[in-house]
């Protein structure tokens, strides 16, 4: 696509441009944001750096490209977590600078150098949303030595022009370039803190050659400018006095401008490794009529639970089948949905913005972007995260929809831990998929991470990575891991407390299962060097599905606490019936503010005696009971989810039963329930309940 580069003259805006001319974006224009006439060098500015203004007209003579400016006018008004339009603003002089941009050179995206910083970045993706642009943001999140590295490596001539924290010095390192720099920087990184790529503000750069430059900047002469003597980090910069542009040797860039690898792929690991399956083969299931035992199932569908003193509650089983016949076009069904779930969630006391996750079961995945189309406009700048699957529902029944609602219900001095937290990343990068549809890609309240499905798309193309189900597994549990770190620096895979993992094939199931053992285990690892004990993961629920979106053969979603998963508290248990089994597993955060039970039912295809429906039912209802009782008192269930098989008939007895069992042994109005069919379990499960519990 054609793109504009928000430039500052800096390594960062400067290697994003190279990033995106090996995306294959064609840069056509610069946009600066400068400082008034007789202003001030550095501007007290959340968003720009200032410093070196005076060389950023030499950029469009070094590009030979279009370079426009505008002045910075507003002020920092809007520091919240969020942004919205706001006259007055800094942000808004960008809004019009892309602005003329977009009228006089027709671009589509923009390139920016952010690297850390979700003030700026989501700033940015306010103004492109405004615009229709696609912001590229392909150092964002990326390993800080890596990219110094990198940067280096891709002959990026940059010089320091300002620093500001303890163990750098005006007088010794103005005017280095990296490559001198580099190495003390990494001690200084290792010792004290300090970003390596200067993202806390500890130095900036200006570039004076690139490959994609065909002229190179001289700065002839400058002085430097003493800030803020401080005895400790005094602050300094270089003010350009005179410079020009001069030709490059050969009159040529360099050949290369980026590595050959992708970085998206720098956590996936030996893709090509073989991991051994051995998930029993399928075993052919009596195909029994889709309508069967629905009445006395599906009375259920609509159960929903009073709120919880801490703000939750679930609202599950709105359906299109309940509103239309089956005939009803996939749109009537969406509208009538989301009228149907409006009017719920209203009568609660919310709004559809207090929703923070959502299930979203289809029946066709042919129906997504129709679907989608109308799903947005449903909610505006924060949607909730979202987990969308094909299921096998009942016959007229086009999608199901199930969501957790959350407002804040506590009162006192601190509150602001309770508050909703959103992360929706809209910019192309290398690091996660970009959530440029309408859901965000996880909501943190409390402790507690609600994370959107992650299918294993490659983040700097959006497109779907080849090389099979390993591929596949191993990168979207990689961008899970990296989705709960950005929410919360350290958080990985073994701070899950509830994981559901959907596949399309039943054999793929030993082969998903070891991978997460094995991400599990690197992490265990990596404990035992240093003594520590062992972290408690909850189990991996895995389900066969139809299909996935973009054809997807694997994703992943998670519920994750912000805990000490050393600290935690389980139990497991199996009971042995006369036909099968009973396993349930327990397992509640170290704060006890949140905890997961996770209950299956395993049978025998074809049993030769007849099932005893009553015991069974008696017998999952204690074992949840037995596990409901290891955990602290104050936690509630919200929300069991069952996954049984859509062909078995034993499986919707015995969940009917189930159901009405926890009905009249918990209190009536406690918990949600959320009925999902699919294709197949592992090995011989013929259900699997998962129940998540809250204050």
């Amino acid at each position: 696509m054609k793109v504009v580069a928000l430039i500052s003259g800096g390594k960062d805006s400067c290697y994003n441009m190279m990033q995106c001319v090996a995306a294959g974006h064609q840069i056509v224009a610069l946009a600066n944001l400068r400082p008034a006439e007789n202003e001030k060098d550095e501007l007290d500015s959340y968003m720009y750096q200032t410093v070196g203004h005076q060389a950023i007209d030499l950029y469009a003579e070094a590009m030979d490209l279009p370079l426009y400016r505008r002045t910075i006018v507003g002020t920092s008004l809007d520091i919240g977590r969020e942004y919205s339009e706001c006259d007055g603003d800094e942000v808004e002089d960008l809004y019009h600078l892309l602005k003329l941009v977009k009228e006089k050179e027709g671009v589509e995206g923009v390139s920016v150098g952010a690297i850390l910083s979700d003030y700026q970045r989501i700033r940015v993706e306010n103004v492109c949303k405004r615009l229709n642009l696609q912001p590229l943001a392909y150092l964002w999140r990326r390993n800080q030595e890596d990219l110094l590295r990198e940067m280096i490596s891709s002959n990026i001539q940059a010089m320091i022009i300002k620093v500001a924290a303890f163990g750098l010095d005006p007088d010794k390192h103005l005017g280095k370039t990296l490559d001198q720099m580099e190495v003390y920087l990494k001690q200084l990184s290792t010792q004290y803190g300090v970003h390596v790529c200067g993202e806390g503000g500890e130095y900036e750069t200006f570039t004076l050659d690139c490959p994609l430059f065909k002229k190179k900047i001289v700065i002839d002469s400058s002085e430097a400018v003493i800030h803020s003597a401080d005895a400790f980090a005094p602050v300094g910069y270089l003010r350009f006095l005179k410079m020009h542009v001069a030709d490059k040797p050969n009159n040529s860039s360099a050949s290369t401008t980026v590595t050959d690898s992708c970085p998206c792929l720098n956590y996936v690991g030996n893709i090509t490794e073989f991991v051994e399956d051995n998930e029993q083969k399928q075993t052919p299931q009596v195909q029994i009529a889709s309508d069967l035992c629905r009445d006395t199932l599906w009375d259920y569908k609509r159960f929903c639970p009073l709120r919880t003193k801490h703000g939750y509650q679930w609202i599950c089983g709105i359906s299109g089948s309940s509103v239309h016949s089956e005939r009803s076009s996939i749109q009537d069904q969406t509208k009538q949905v989301f009228t149907l779930l409006q009017g719920e969630v209203e009568a609660r006391g919310f709004e559809l913005n207090d929703m923070v996750l959502v299930h979203l079961y289809v029946k066709s995945m042919s129906d997504f972007c129709a679907i989608n189309s109308l799903y947005q406009s449903y909610f505006d700048v924060n949607p909730p995260a979202r987990v969308c699957v094909e299921a096998p529902l009942p016959d007229g029944e086009l999608l199901q929809i199930d969501c957790l609602l959350y407002k804040c219900e506590i009162t006192g001095d601190d509150t602001s831990s309770q508050q909703k937290q959103v992360m929706h990343v809209q910019s192309i990068s290398h690091w996660a998929p970009a959530n440029i549809g309408p859901y965000s890609q996880s909501i943190k309240v409390g402790e507690a991470i609600f994370c959107a499905g992650q299918i294993a798309l490659m983040p700097c193309t959006m497109q779907l990575v080849q090389g099979g189900v390993r591929t596949e597994a191993r990168l979207s549990f990689s961008h899970v891991e990296k989705v709960l770190d950005a929410m919360n620096t350290g958080l990985t895979l073994s701070h899950v407390l509830l994981a559901n993992c959907y596949v399309t094939n039943k054999k793929n199931i030993g082969l998903v299962q070891k991978i997460w053992d094995k991400k599990l285990k690197e992490q265990s690892s990596k404990d035992e060097d240093y003594g520590e004990a062992e972290r408690k993961c909850g189990p991996l629920v895995i389900a066969v599905v139809p299909h996935l979106p973009r054809g997807a053969e694997v994703e992943l979603h998670v519920i994750a606490a912000c805990d000490d998963p050393r600290q935690r508290k389980s139990s497991h248990m199996t009971k042995e019936l006369t036909l099968g089994n009973i396993e349930y597993e327990v397992l509640e955060s170290s704060s006890a503010a949140s905890a997961t039970i996770s209950l299956s039912l395993s049978l025998p295809p074809s049993p030769d005696t007849p099932l005893n429906t009553e015991d069974i039912v008696k017998d999952l209802s204690g074992s949840f009971n037995e596990a409901l009782h290891k955990l602290d008192d104050n936690l509630s269930p919200l929300c069991f989810r069952a996954f049984y098989k859509q062909s078995s008939t034993a499986a919707r007895l015995l969940l009917s039963g189930f159901v009405q069992s926890m009905k009249q042994s918990l209190d009536d109005s406690s918990s949600a329930v959320s009925l999902v069919p699919v294709e197949d379990l592992p090995f011989s499960r013929t259900l699997h309940i998962t129940c998540w519990l809250s204050k």
